[in-house]
């Protein structure tokens, strides 16, 4: 059996539950190895109900986590799921402090070295900041 669970408090969004596997399949709600997507979501409200649908998946503790996105070496464990969590946690905390979306990328890349997607952190940033319509 596979289980659609739909995103509490985020439209459009969902993963999909294996309980036979104790797997979760993230979909665009699990990040690793990759800046995080925030883009679409756009405010504070909307990246706390992605944090509560994290949570949500913890508590499923799953053995086997896939990442919707992620770089080709990452772990398929719940590691994304913390790094997802995390980050979302930087982004709103650093954007509180940035004064544009190069403050806020400089600062998300210093917290998050090394990432991949730089696309992701570029186009949130100008979407949090203001700087930049989405959706």
């Amino acid at each position: 059996m596979i289980e659609i669970v739909a995103a509490r408090g985020l439209a459009n969004r969902r993963y999909l539950w294996v309980p036979s596997l104790s797997a979760v399949f993230g979909g665009v709600l699990v990040f690793s190895g990759v800046h995080v997507w925030t883009a679409d979501t756009n405010s504070a409200e909307l990246r706390a109900s992605w944090r509560a649908n994290l949570d949500l998946i913890t508590q499923r503790q799953p053995k086997i986590v896939v990442p919707g996105h992620m770089t080709p070496n990452a772990a398929t464990d719940s590691s994304g799921v913390v790094h997802t969590q995390r980050y979302l946690t930087a982004f709103d905390e650093e954007l509180a402090k940035a004064k544009d979306a190069v403050a806020l990328n400089a600062a998300m890349q210093a917290r998050f070295p090394g990432l991949g997607m730089g696309v992701a952190l570029d186009i949130g940033a100008k979407v949090a900041t203001g700087e930049m319509r989405w959706g």
